[in-house]
């Protein structure tokens, strides 16, 4: 008899591979009991989560996140789904984030960059936890956060113009893109989308300017289009 899913561990997290035939409710009752029975040896983790074998929809990508949370210690961070990536909260909503080609490209950090530590890349860079007061961020491509950015953080440091800096939230003076800094502007009423509470920011340089609003506004799919 063929599982009807199998757990695997990659670079950056877990892989789940499911099979095609069962029905999803067979499935997830198996996931359940996998993650139950292996929930001391994973141990309290945040993690990737890649998805490979079936297709699955925005429902049900939600559904496989809460079975695996509700039976184990394990916090799904980002589902990286057939090479995309997907805020694992937000799986049902279309555009949630623009990372073109962001996966295959950035250098991935598992956690929280402190105070007094740097992290450098030459392409983009995603962070699966905060930048802490006193931390530094520099990427030449962009630069996204699971968490909150209090530290420095600067995109496009060779000049790239149309670099991004995504977080949930920035409590900081210490911006750039390209080389500006300065005040971050709210965003123009002609993108500026609705914020949801768990939805994180973007930060472009528009026209000149730095300039900030909710990610589903859609700043960052003008910026690179």
């Amino acid at each position: 008899m063929i599982d009807a899913c199998t757990i695997k561990s990659n670079p950056h997290g877990l892989t789940l591979i499911l099979d095609k035939e069962p029905d999803f409710e067979t499935l997830i009752r198996e996931v359940c009991g996998k993650f139950a029975e292996s929930k001391h040896f994973f141990g309290k983790m945040d993690l990737i989560l890649r998805v490979e074998g079936r297709e699955l929809t925005g429902q049900e990508l939600t559904v496989l996140v809460e079975a695996i949370e509700l039976n184990s210690m394990i916090h799904i961070i980002l589902i990286d789904e057939q090479d995309e990536l997907k805020d694992a909260r937000m799986a049902q909503r279309k555009d949630r984030f623009y990372f073109d080609e962001f996966y295959q490209n950035a250098k991935i950090i598992p956690g929280t960059v402190k105070k007094d530590e740097e992290v450098t890349s030459e392409g983009s860079i995603l962070i699966l936890g905060d930048v802490k007061r006193g931390g530094t961020v520099s990427a030449e491509g962009n630069v996204i956060v699971v968490g909150e950015v209090r530290g420095s953080v600067h995109a496009g440091c060779k000049g790239e113009t149309k670099a991004y800096i995504v977080a949930n939230a920035f409590d900081t003076p210490d911006i750039q893109i390209a080389g500006k800094g300065g005040e971050v502007s709210a965003g123009k009423k002609k993108l500026f989308g609705r914020k949801d509470p768990a939805e994180p920011y973007a930060v472009v340089l528009w026209e000149g300017t730095l300039l900030k609003e909710p990610l589903s506004g859609g700043i960052v799919k003008q910026l690179v289009k």
